[in-house]
């Protein structure tokens, strides 16, 4: 199975972020650089888009183990890959968080996910499945999630052309982070009005 790397991940500031059920995506400048001379990334201006969460998923976010703190933003390092091989209408991506904190920290659940184009925020709706965990991610270690969405119109999409535009980057909040991460997204057009199947973090590298 090949993989395409999308891109290297910066931080920057959220307003609000996805733990829930639904929830408005809003976002300003970051206003520092992270994660060992990472470029700054700006949120993009404008747009009316918005992001939701439902799911089958199962499980809560929980507190960390004893003694070990949770992952924030700024100690993880982000890229996210396409994976080959794709069924016929349907798109598979890992998204891989790397701490390089220097510390062991913990985690666990759903990444809040936001498609962005350059005009602004994309409708996403993000739906949850599996169930979660709290991990451990070591320093230097890896944990990473799964994306699958479809590229095929559906109810509310563009029937007679591109079914969403296509979004330059996608925009992901840690679980229980309240500051996200943007990686450029080559994943085409996210139809179904922006669904993305997401499942909980696992450690590992995919």
């Amino acid at each position: 199975m090949s993989r395409i790397v999308w891109g290297t991940l910066a931080a920057a500031a959220l307003a609000a972020a996805l733990t829930g059920c639904d929830a408005s995506f809003s976002a300003s400048p970051s206003s520092s650089t992270q994660n060992g001379g990472s470029s700054q990334t700006s949120a993009p201006a404008g747009g009316s888009g918005t992001s939701t969460t439902s799911g089958t998923g199962t499980g809560t976010r929980h507190n960390g183990a004893s003694g070990t703190r949770h992952c924030t933003t700024s100690d993880l390092h982000a890229s996210a890959y396409s994976n080959g091989d794709p069924g016929a209408g349907q798109r598979y991506g890992t998204l891989q968080l790397t701490n390089n904190s220097g510390t062991s920290c913990t985690t666990g659940g759903w990444s809040g996910l936001g498609l962005a184009g350059a005009d602004g925020a994309l409708p996403t709706k993000v739906v949850r499945e599996g169930t979660a965990r709290t991990i451990t991610i070591p320093a230097g270690a890896s944990a990473y999630e799964q994306l699958h969405w479809g590229v095929v119109p559906g109810e509310g999409d563009d029937q007679g052309g591109q079914c969403q535009p296509t979004a330059r980057a996608l925009h992901v909040i840690p679980p229980n982070q309240t500051t996200y991460l943007s990686v450029g997204w080559i994943g085409g057009p996210v139809c179904q009005q922006g669904q993305i199947r997401l499942t909980p973090i696992k450690l590992g590298k995919m």
